[in-house]
């Protein structure tokens, strides 16, 4: 199956199940296929990305947050990401993609995906910085917690690698910005 196919799998099987709460940690089974492997016959690395995705749509169809992105006509957006690859997967290999919630600021939204093998041990981190965006900018991720029905909720504390890797991100940013308005 590829993952458009998976990606579909998980929108139909996932459209009939209770919300959860957003900053439950949510889990996607799946098998490692031919497909997904590489010259050295492992997962390839940019593949734990894409099944991070596949555990990302999971998280916003049970939070709701998909539903209500589409209400204000917004699509997820990822600005950053970083991912650490610790155990190979080869073909045929179940695994599963936890995805949770870490945090948000006023603008981004940061989730952590684990991959794991059939026996829990984690095969890869990916963790994402995104946002919902729209022509009007886009929702915060407060915004979109309201209206799911969460405004009781308040960040967590990211941790403190997560806050120094954002604020690097921050900076870089502005630094590309200036040069490009320099140019």
């Amino acid at each position: 199956m590829n993952l458009l196919l998976r990606l579909l799998w998980i929108l139909l099987k996932r459209a009939r199940v209770a919300r959860t709460h957003p900053l439950a940690t949510l889990r996607v089974r799946s098998r490692a296929l031919p497909n997904d492997l590489d010259f050295n016959m492992h997962v390839n690395n940019g593949r734990y990305l894409s099944f991070a995705d596949l555990g990302r749509v999971d998280w916003f169809v049970r939070s709701g947050c998909l539903e209500v992105a589409r209400k204000h006509k917004a699509i997820p957006v990822i600005g950053d990401a970083t991912a650490r690859f610790i155990r190979q997967l080869k073909a045929f290999d179940r695994f599963y993609v936890e995805t949770r919630l870490l945090g948000w600021n006023e603008k981004w939204a940061f989730l952590e995906h684990k991959v794991l093998d059939s026996e829990n041990r984690v095969a890869a981190i990916i963790v994402v910085r995104g946002m919902f965006w729209n022509k009007k900018g886009g929702l915060t991720p407060s915004e979109l917690l309201d209206a799911t029905g969460h405004a009781h909720i308040e960040s967590p504390k990211l941790p403190d690698w997560v806050a120094h890797w954002a604020q690097t991100l921050d900076e870089l940013t502005a630094s590309a910005k200036a040069v490009k308005s320099a140019e």
